[in-house]
């Protein structure tokens, strides 16, 4: 299972911010990952019993960089602002209707949430805000393959050495993930329609992607994460106040294919032709 979770940005902030995720990272010897890495790690619990669940079960399999607990929102108030310890949270960024939506990874120090921008996260993985995840707790379906990916993208940049500032991190992750397109056409890609945008059209898919495709209900991809199963990929479009796609595998979370843009709230058959182009590589 993946050690870090995908993560979108805008682009215009790339440069001037420290994100860990799907799509970004911070370096290992990084004043930030050094304290995350002497810290206790808690989950602060969302009160949807499906994401957190989830959440804790990846953990338990797949969370070897710090000891970590669980812990309520309530408690969290009064932790949050010891620097010696960090967090995984559900956490909005900016407004509810101008912001970002993430799952995110980041240390204690301020006083409340609310206050933690984009050069706190560590680590971070998008929500399908604009789609069919309007509440943050509505990725609880894919919360484990979340989790598997963001503790991924953190091994990723140890092994590999991923350096430099943001937008060029997030663009060497990229390469990494894209060099592993090629193995797409060996399983069926599953597409589920309601998270793709209201104006995805089924021809995009079924004129240009020449390879096993479904195109399904989110159940069916849920399923596959819950079976971990080797038959499938999925494509996860993930639309906060920017736009990112990923293709993974819902046995692991794995990564197998990212790109980003800066606008739009749909899946396109520009999109579709990128992917397909890595593919054939």
């Amino acid at each position: 299972m993946k050690l870090k979770i995908f993560v979108l940005i805008l682009i215009a902030s790339l440069s001037s911010n420290i994100m860990i995720a799907q799509l970004s990272a911070v370096g290992f010897k990084s004043e930030e990952f050094q304290k995350f890495k002497a810290s206790k790690t808690y989950f602060v619990k969302s009160g949807n019993s499906t994401f957190d669940n989830s959440v804790m079960e990846a953990m338990k399999n797949n969370w070897k960089v710090t000891p970590f607990e669980e812990i309520s929102q309530e408690d969290f108030k009064t932790k949050v602002k010891d620097p010696s310890i960090s967090f995984l949270s559900l956490i909005l960024i900016g407004e509810p209707n101008h912001g970002y939506h993430y799952f995110g990874l980041f240390n204690g120090g301020k006083k409340k949430i609310s206050n933690y921008d984009y050069g706190d996260l560590l680590a971070y993985a998008p929500v399908n805000r604009w789609v069919d995840e309007p509440e943050l707790t509505d990725c609880g379906w894919r919360a484990k393959n979340m989790l598997e990916g963001m503790v991924q993208a953190m091994d990723i940049v140890q092994k590999q050495d991923i350096k430099g500032n943001t937008l060029s991190i997030v663009n060497q992750l990229r390469d990494y993930y894209n060099a592993k397109a090629p193995q797409i056409k060996n399983r069926t890609l599953l597409i589920a329609e309601p998270s793709m945008g209201r104006k995805f059209k089924k021809s995009d898919i079924t004129g240009s992607y020449p390879y096993k495709v479904e195109i399904c209900d989110r159940a069916k991809i849920e399923k596959a994460i819950t079976e971990k199963s080797t038959e499938y990929y999925y494509l996860q479009p993930t639309i906060t106040l920017n736009k990112s796609w990923f293709v993974i595998d819902p046995s692991n979370g794995e990564v197998l294919y990212f790109n980003y843009a800066t606008m739009g709230l749909n899946i396109t058959l520009k999109n579709v032709e990128e992917l397909v182009t890595y593919i054939k590589k």
